[in-house]
């Protein structure tokens, strides 16, 4: 972590309760928090830091997500319609240069932020034995076969071609 980020967020412990999806405590040991122009595909967002990134600002405490969700990063598309996008109010000429996170996973609308903007952030792990270094480009990827759509539900990222089939005789990933 940064002096910035270390002087600029508090991590306050996760909240508990129904409305809260757990994290493994020893996922939650390894949250860092970053820029949002760091995440890369697979990390699990679990929390933002709102305004953390403006000079000047006090301490911010995380705002944890009810549900942590896998990034899957892409360019920001400022013609998109979704509410999410349209509701956001930020702007490159307000904000600086914006980095979408997601693109609708897990849910309907963008999650798009300044690149500046600090997160917490768990980053991409997997123990399967497959790639684990992130490709140059998304179509490196296997977006079709069942077994490497089913390596990202539980890990955050796809497989890459080829691994595929040596992925489906290994214990699955959680």
């Amino acid at each position: 972590m940064t002096t910035q980020a270390r002087d600029r967020t508090r991590i306050t412990p996760r909240p508990v309760g129904e409305d809260y999806t757990p994290i493994d405590p020893a996922d939650f040991v390894r949250a860092r928090v970053m820029r949002a122009d760091q995440v890369t595909l697979g990390d699990m967002i679990v929390a933002a830091f709102p305004g953390a990134h403006e000079p000047g600002t006090a301490p911010v405490d995380a705002d944890h997500f009810t549900d942590p969700y896998r990034a899957m990063p892409g360019p920001v598309d400022p013609d998109c319609t979704c509410l999410c996008c349209q509701s956001n109010g930020y702007t490159e000429a307000a904000d600086g240069p914006l980095v979408l996170i997601t693109d609708g996973f897990p849910w309907d609308g963008c999650d798009v932020h300044p690149a500046a903007a600090l997160l917490l952030v768990i980053p991409y792990r997997c123990d399967c034995g497959c790639d684990t270094a992130l490709a140059d480009d998304c179509s490196d990827y296997d977006w079709d076969s069942a077994v490497s759509l089913q390596h990202l539900r539980e890990t955050g990222r796809p497989l890459r071609p080829g691994e595929a089939l040596a992925a489906a005789r290994r214990a699955p990933c959680f």
